[in-house]
């Protein structure tokens, strides 16, 4: 889903962002929900300059 939302191949980013959300939501900074999630995503991606292509 990431690799679509930011049309990218698997790599060091996907990989990065797929953790940074596993631990915010096991850390209690964000719910377990998709909308959540989804925000979360965009926000951390933003700070990796990576712009989404695809809307969820």
């Amino acid at each position: 889903m990431i690799m679509e939302i930011f049309q990218l191949k698997p790599g060091r980013e996907i990989g990065i962002l797929k953790n940074t959300i596993r631990e915010a939501i096991l850390d209690g900074i964000i719910p377990n929900e998709y909308d959540a999630a989804y925000q979360y995503l965009i926000e951390k991606a933003s700070e990796m300059n990576l712009t989404p292509v695809n809307k969820k």
